[in-house]
Order: structure tokens, then sequence, then C-alpha cells
């Protein structure tokens, strides 16, 4: 169970990759992955259009930062990722447009993309998005 704190009060759910599956006609059918609620985190909005500096050498302005508690598994870049300012009681509804629209207008979704970059740092891991 993962528990908002005063520092983190926000939460995080990424998209892992499920690999394709063989039908019994020997047919391969992509899924859609899975949601998975990762940790709880505090998302920082990029209002003054900051660049940072990705491993591959690119510039880029990113959206928001996100910081998460220390200790949490380094998500990879490119991991679809979405910051919600409650628990979602069903993550798989993250792959349906219409529900992330709703949860978008509502404000339920904070944020959302792809992760730019991951740092394990000594204090605290933040992901830029």
């Amino acid at each position: 169970m993962v528990t908002p704190t005063s520092q983190y009060y926000q939460f995080l759910y990424a998209l892992t990759d499920t690999a394709a599956t063989q039908d019994a006609n020997g047919d391969w059918s992509d899924t859609d992955g899975t949601w998975a609620l990762v940790t709880v985190c505090r998302e920082e909005t990029n209002g003054k259009g900051s660049v940072i500096q990705t491993v591959d050498g690119q510039s880029l302005v990113f959206g928001s930062l996100i910081q998460i508690p220390k200790g949490t598994a380094k998500i990879n870049e490119g991991t679809r990722v979405v910051v919600t300012k409650t628990t979602l009681q069903t993550p798989a509804n993250l792959n349906d447009a219409d529900f992330v629209r709703n949860q978008k207008i509502t404000g339920v979704i904070i944020a959302e993309g792809s992760v730019l970059k991951c740092d394990c740092g000594k204090l605290h891991n933040r992901v830029w998005i």
C-alpha cells in the first residue's frame, strides 16, 4: 500500500509493456500494457520553460518535474507515466482515452507524459516528463 505524506501527496502510475502473445494459429497480438501504481510523488509544473540535458545529450524543455521518494526504483526513459491526485480503483482504465480525458477535466489526472530523464539522488529521486 502506498501512503501519501505531507511531502508526497500525489500518485505516480507507470505503463509497463507486456510481451506480445501468440495464439493457437500462430498469430501475434499486441497488448495495451499494464498500468500500475509505482509510488507517491509531488508534481511541479515547469512554468519557466527550463531545459534539461537528457542521457543522450539532447537539450529538451520538460513539462513537469516529479519528485519521488529516495529508494524508489529507477523509471526508464520513454516509460509512459501519469500523476494523479487520488489513487485509481482501476488503473487499467488509463488505457481508455475517454477515461483519461474525463479525469483531466475533473482534475484527478494532474500530468501525463513519457519519462525524459530519471535521476536517483541521495535525498530523493526526480523524474522529468
